[in-house]
């Protein structure tokens, strides 16, 4: 049985340079094995010294770079958003209410009227018309049947 190797793969500059923007110039931020294989490179190669560099340089601006506070009037909005979004769910939550009770209520009105319209008066054989045309019932209507 033989024991895996300890030495890295060699690394293409392409490799290098894709390593360097994803992880910076700090190689300690690398994996342990593109670390151990970047190290063998720069030894070899100066155009990899030269892309390490750069990335240096503009490790050191982001890292220098400051966001300023933002204005307290901004910090307010931005700190209100939650609280404002609280206050509509809880309108929609009345609105929705509202909205079901005034139907409910139309429902009810609108029955009541109907229902004082309707004529009671009628004998049995307007309800054996009715009842044919309604659930398409085989009814004789011939006079012979009625009393």
């Amino acid at each position: 049985m033989t024991e895996p190797s300890t030495t890295p793969e060699p690394m293409s500059l392409t490799r290098f340079s894709a390593l360097v923007d994803a992880y910076g110039a700090e190689l300690a931020r690398w994996p342990e094995m593109e670390e151990a294989a970047a190290r063998v490179l720069l030894e070899r190669e100066p155009e990899a010294n030269r892309l390490l560099s750069e990335a240096l340089s503009l490790d050191g601006l982001l890292d220098a770079y400051e966001v300023a506070d933002p204005r307290p009037r901004v910090r307010a909005k931005v700190l209100e958003v939650p609280i404002a979004a609280e206050r509509s769910k809880r309108k929609l939550g009345w609105r929705l209410a509202w909205a079901v009770a005034f139907s409910s209520l139309i429902g009810v009105v609108s029955g009541a009227y109907t229902a004082t319209d309707l004529d009671t008066s009628a004998d049995d054989e307007e309800w054996t018309e009715l009842a044919a045309v309604s659930f398409y019932a085989d009814v004789d209507l011939s006079d012979e049947d009625l009393p």
